[in-house]
């Protein structure tokens, strides 16, 4: 859907206003030249001496004016408007020693004054620190200049992260928890108790393709290599999206031009390794050696006449992230009284190895000392080429008896649980070999302009994905089972690896007594296109007042479209004996103990077609039920404008210290999706199987629907900020934000039920939820580079989502928008309602032990706790409260412990993610799914050959942590997945 950038009065009165108000006095009063003849401007750099790299954040002060710059993305400053004479400067930084000069500004003149900043403790020995510590200070400088809430991190903080991805430096941080997935990758960040579908990821501040229908950003896709820091704003400003429920995360490039030196070469060498004596499932320790290599290329150039005005980046990566995965998983009666039984029973072992190609280039062109330009373009190209997942199963019917159709017998334990050779008592095995390849890329132009008390910048974005989940060349998902087996499990001497023993039955280690289920053999072909287009722009006026209150308004348009095909395939066995078994038939090598056979799908498919079509029946219905089905697309298109102001209420005294943001954003979002739904009378089994194609097109070829909607909100936020002394600093924030829903509530679905006369219908219309947040913090900053933060907020969440509720009753006519059917049917449909709350605190502390005598001057401590509560109906009928809502992660923690002396550092990072409850049942608590807390702890330890050459070796998860799940009560352990311990090694250095 094409929609016009002012398409709604709102937004075109407030950028008219904006217009008419402000930018004519801006433009005027930024060229003015009265004031030229009494004053003049001040600028320069601010660097670091040790490291050779400009400050990008830098405190510059000039006490006797009461002002104060800060140094933008490549270490600059500039004073303009200084009155004419001599006046005192401050230059300062986290971690280095402030340096204080005094300066001479001449009437209409320019003055460069640029500073080296250094520190005693920057020196340990014969040998330079940097990287972790730089990071640290400009990470630390900042979250202390930020007027609003905020965590910032730099990407190497915490030294060389086994995988390097953004995911895990995000985990380290307070109010964050993380999902793991089933191979071990960290795939989703929640913020403050928020699903990571609620919370909006940016890279650079521009939301990049890949969130598809659900808007899960995939953290595993980006490697931290590629960036400099990562921003958790927790509490939102009206410059940025306000569709963050939680907080936003933005990863954040540097500028090429920050560089002191004129050229500098980074790369990283290293190999993951999956040691012997680590606990590995079998299909991992047949692959155990894996690379990882990183470079990065930094050079500025003289262009045009000009010093050091032209800055290239380039950064090239590829990894293979190779996982080994072991699953346990049973499920249990359903009854809160013990003993329960137990009636399915499941080991599994997962092999993925992720293939990751990334590259990045940015160009920073200074093309006068007022205006500079950035393109900035990246690629990533993430496979899993080859994954391979093996899955036995025995399951059994929930009754208990000795005859007829009741599987389990009489007598069972706590421990011990027996099945008879019923019909329902089965043994599955499952074999599925698939593929992902997932191909991202973005491209971006903007510029930056100074115009003294004017300073606007503006950016165009493109981004892309194609993404394909498939099955490769020779791939499929194969099903085959056994029945009438009996069988026992006893977990008596161990509850993650019991006893199961056949005890009735066909022989279930002989291949010849397996045969595919109906449908039993499936492949897959399936796209997810995504594309981001996006148009922002900034102007910020310093008001001709003697207060530093400046105004800031913006406009931002994003486009964003996803594309969705599916092409499954599936294929029923028609052969009478057994599969054939050999060679493609291994030995289930699994913690069930049992010599269970498992066929290889490539026996049977060769891209996509079977091998032997005499032996299989395709569902061909299915597959052209499919193109219809499966294929349907969203857009959704954005426009938004803001207005808001920022400052200092004081000049001396109290409100010297004293700052604000305070302002509005106004978002229209207007969505279409599009699709087939079924016809009111479908094809019969009968006409599907003679004329496939035919049945297809008369089911759904006439029932295309397009839906649309939108809806437009106002988001306020007030944030002050308060210096008490030199060292602490207070903030207090109102603010309010919202969490979009799934995409694929757009998307058109209908679902009749003939006997009760309803329609269920998606409603496109279905508004997102809103927050209301409360935000009060204070932190503590002291040198050389550390903080103490403590942190209280309360979020009031309104909308969430509800199902299935009367909205009205389809038309008697035949232009209902139904083709005429379902007259008079009553419509079911999602819609909003409903209100929870959510608080917590969080506890934050980070120093440098420098002042402690001998080796103990090397200690670092990094320690964080979060501590999550929450109440409310969430849309329901009933209050519900931590440890009743599915996923919501109470408590969370990280401690790090780094140590540096001369050559050698380590350290030693520790996260905690505590119990909660991930599938919750009020009908039947027995079936409620609980995770058990779980601590992984990771090592790393570096030597220096020389200054910038190191040896490195991490160990990650090193106290090979499984992850628990528990159904009802402790003891009846429903899943264990056990990732494995992996080690990398290598050399690290720059040049």
């Amino acid at each position: 859907m094409n929609t016009p950038i002012m398409n709604f009065p709102a937004l075109r009165f407030f950028l008219g206003s904006a217009a008419v108000g402000w930018l004519g006095p801006m433009l005027r009063a930024a060229d003015a030249s009265p004031a030229a003849s009494t004053t003049g401007t001040l600028g320069g750099w601010v660097g670091n001496a040790a490291t050779g790299a400009l400050l990008p954040g830098a405190a510059v002060h000039l006490p006797g004016l009461g002002r104060s710059a800060v140094a933008d993305d490549t270490g600059r400053y500039v004073f303009h408007g200084v009155p004419a004479g001599e006046h005192e400067i401050v230059a300062a930084y986290a971690g280095l020693d402030p340096v204080r000069d005094r300066i001479s500004v001449a009437p209409g003149g320019t003055v460069q004054r640029n500073f080296d900043l250094t520190s005693g403790v920057y020196q340990l020995g014969a040998y330079t620190v940097s990287g972790g510590r730089e990071g640290g200070a400009a990470a630390i400088t900042t979250q202390r200049n930020a007027n609003n809430v905020k965590n910032v991190v730099a990407m190497d903080s915490f030294g060389d992260l086994p995988n390097m991805s953004a995911g895990e430096v995000a985990a380290l941080l307070p109010g964050v928890a993380v999902n793991v997935s089933d191979d071990g990758v960290i795939a989703n960040i929640s913020v403050r108790g928020m699903a990571s579908t609620l919370n909006r990821v940016t890279v650079d501040g521009g939301l990049v393709a890949g969130s598809g229908m659900n808007r899960s950003f995939a953290p595993e896709r980006y490697t931290g290599a590629m960036f400099d820091q990562l921003e958790l704003t927790k509490g939102q400003t009206p410059d940025r999206g306000a569709d963050s429920l939680g907080g936003s995360i933005n990863l954040k490039s540097r500028s090429p031009l920050s560089m002191r030196e004129k050229r500098r070469i980074n790369y990283t060498a290293v190999a993951r390794y999956a040691a012997p004596f680590t606990e590995q499932v079998h299909l991992r320790a047949e692959h155990r050696l894996h690379p990882l290599i990183n470079v990065g290329y930094q050079e500025v150039f003289d262009v045009a006449g000009s010093d050091r005005n032209l800055g290239v980046s380039l950064q090239a990566f590829y990894s293979e992230n190779a996982n080994g995965l072991g699953v346990t998983t049973r499920d249990f009666e359903n009854t809160p009284r013990t003993p329960a039984y137990v009636w399915s029973y499941s080991a599994s072992e997962k092999y993925n190895n992720r293939k990751q190609i990334s590259a990045k280039a940015i160009v920073d062109y200074r093309l006068t000392p007022t205006t500079k330009l950035r393109f900035n373009a990246s690629y990533v190209d993430s496979r899993e080429p080859y994954v391979r997942y093996f899955l036995t199963t025995a399951t059994t019917t929930q009754a208990v008896g000795t005859t007829g159709t009741a599987g389990i017998l009489p007598g069972y334990t706590e421990r011990v649980t027996r099945v008879r050779a019923a019909a329902g008592s089965q043994i599955s095995q499952e074999t599925r070999v698939f593929s992902v390849f997932d191909r991202t890329g973005e491209v971006g132009l903007g510029a930056e302009h100074d115009f003294n008390r004017l300073q606007l910048d503006y950016k165009a974005g493109y981004s892309w994905q194609e993404r394909n989940t498939g099955n490769g060349k020779s791939g499929a998902t194969l099903t085959n089972r056994i029945s009438a087996i009996g069988w026992s499990l006893d977990r008596t001497q161990s509850d993650l690896y019991p006893q199961f023993i056949q005890t009735e039955g066909p022989d279930m280690t002989n291949p010849a007594n397996y045969r595919p289920i109906a449908n039993g053999l499936v492949t897959r072909d399936n796209d997810s296109d995504e594309v981001v287009r996006e148009l922002r722009a900034n102007a910020r006026y310093a008001l001709p007042v003697t207060l530093p209150i400046f105004l800031k308004t913006g406009l931002q348009w994003r486009k964003d479209g996803v594309d969705d095909v599916t092409r499954n395939r599936r294929w029923t066995y028609l052969g009478t004996t057994a599969l054939p078994n050999a060679p493609w038939v291994i030995v289930d090598k699994s913690p069930m103990g049992r010599a269970i056979p498992q066929w290889e799908p490539a026996m049977f498919v060769s891209k996509r077609h079977v091998v032997s079509p005499e032996l299989w029946r395709e569902d061909l219905y299915f597959h052209e039920q499919n193109s219809y089905t499966g294929t349907d697309g969203v857009t959704e298109t954005i426009t938004s404008g803001y207005v808001m102001s920022e400052g200092r209420l004081g000049l001396s005294g109290f409100l010297s210290g004293t700052s604000y943001i305070a302002g509005v954003r106004t978002e229209k979002t207007e969505t279409e999706g599009w699709g087939w739904v079924r016809a009111r009378v479908p094809s019969t089994a009968a006409q599907q199987l003679a004329d496939p194609n035919g049945s297809a097109q008369r089911d759904y070829a006439n029932n295309r629907r397009v839906t649309g909607s939108s809806y437009t909100k106002s988001f306020p936020s007030v944030h002050l900020a308060q210096n008490l002394g030199a060292a602490f600093k207070a903030r207090v924030a109102w603010s309010t934000s919202f969490g979009r829903p799934n995409m694929s509530n757009f998307v058109p679905n209908e679902t009749a039920n003939e006997t009760n006369q309803t329609l269920t219908l998606n409603n496109p219309g279905i508004l997102p939820q809103t927050a209301s947040n409360w935000d009060v913090t204070l932190d503590y900053y002291f040198e050389p580079v550390g903080n103490v933060s403590v942190g209280w907020f309360h979020k009031t969440i309104k909308d969430y989502i509800i199902n299935a509720i009367e909205s009205g009753t389809v038309a008697r006519d035949p232009n209902n928008g139904f083709g005429g059917e379902y007259q008079g049917f009553t419509i079911l449909r999602s819609t909003n309602g409903g209100t929870a709350y959510v608080q917590g605190w969080e506890f934050s502390y980070q120093q440098q032990f420098t002042f402690l005598p001998g080796r103990l001057r090397g200690l670092g401590l990094v320690a964080n706790v979060t501590i999550l509560d929450t109440h409310g109906d969430f849309g329901g009928n009933a209050v519900r409260r931590t440890g009743e809502i599915a996923g919501f992660i109470p408590r969370t923690g990280n401690l790090i412990v780094s140590w540096r002396h001369r050559r050698l550092s380590a350290r030693v990072r520790m996260n905690y993610t505590g119990d909660f409850i991930s599938a919750y049942n009020a009908a039947s608590p027995a079936r409620n799914l609980y995770t058990l807390s779980r601590t992984v702890v990771s090592s790393s330890l570096a030597y220096e050959l020389r200054p910038n050459l190191s040896l490195t070796c991490d160990v990650a998860n090193m106290n090979n942590a499984h992850q628990v799940q528990y159904r009802g009560i402790p003891d009846q352990m429903a899943l264990d997945r056990n990732s494995g311990t992996a080690i990398t090694f290598g050399v690290t250095g720059r040049f």
